[in-house]
């Protein structure tokens, strides 16, 4: 099955930024999330106009997520056929289940691309001061969202199964990334841009390179980052930052 992309976005929402929506012929599985969804006025067995043909909407709650809008093409239905698309609407409960579901799904989207952004940031060694001012606001607003999403996952795996499946290791192991991340950033901190010269010393010394440790004196420093977990040693972290590089 197709999945949506950048390159090819889902026909009936227009979601690029994941894979979540899946189609192929004759099926569209359109993942309900608060930023693309299918039209929220549609009911069971009401059509839509996909690519010039139209398409039924048999359920709301299919996919591995259950957050999923089915879709088939849609056939007319021949004189004296009875109609089996409609169903009876769900019950409040389990319409406040998914709408917490599609909450919680968003949030994790929104972490996952908050940590790829921090898992991209560059080789601090060798950032501008501008640069490490943006990847201190990178690393910061990925901490942050994973701290208020972590305090939350052990009710969301049990509530949401479908969740659970599909996003825990995955979740697990960025939030140990990130607590590495944050941990070397701070260690980068402490022990390079504090030992850096001073900035009198270049601002009358011979240009040999030293601009972006210059700036850090300057003023322009950065707050401490706190760390998912407690923060090992400096030089057990640099070790395992060479190590791994």
């Amino acid at each position: 099955m197709n999945r949506s992309s950048r390159q090819q976005p889902c026909p009936c929402c227009g979601r690029n930024a994941n894979g979540n929506c899946r189609w192929s012929d004759d099926l569209i599985l359109c993942f309900q999330g608060d930023r693309f969804a299918p039209p929220s006025d549609l009911e069971i067995g009401d059509t839509i106009t996909i690519d010039g043909e139209p398409w039924a909407l048999l359920r709301r709650d299919g996919g591995f997520s259950g957050m999923a809008a089915v879709f088939r093409p849609h056939k007319p239905r021949q004189p004296g056929e009875k109609d089996y698309s409609r169903r009876p609407r769900p019950n409040q409960k389990l319409l406040s289940l998914q709408a917490k579901r599609s909450q919680w799904a968003d949030a994790i989207e929104q972490f996952h691309d908050a940590f790829q952004l921090a898992w991209n940031i560059p080789d601090f060694y060798s950032c501008t001061p501008d640069q490490l001012k943006a990847a201190e606001q990178v690393i910061n607003d990925a901490q942050a969202r994973g701290a208020a999403l972590r305090s939350h996952l052990r009710q969301i795996w049990r509530e949401h199964p479908g969740l659970d499946q599909l996003h825990r290791l995955r979740i697990d192991s960025q939030l140990k990334s990130l607590a590495y991340i944050a941990e070397h950033f701070r260690y980068f901190q402490i022990n390079e841009l504090a030992t850096s010269r001073p900035a009198a010393v270049d601002l009358a010394g011979d240009g040999d390179g030293g601009s972006c440790f210059t700036a850090m004196n300057k003023g322009d420093g950065f707050h401490q980052l706190s760390v998912l977990g407690e923060v090992g040693d400096p030089g057990a972290v640099s070790e395992r930052h060479e190590s791994g590089s």
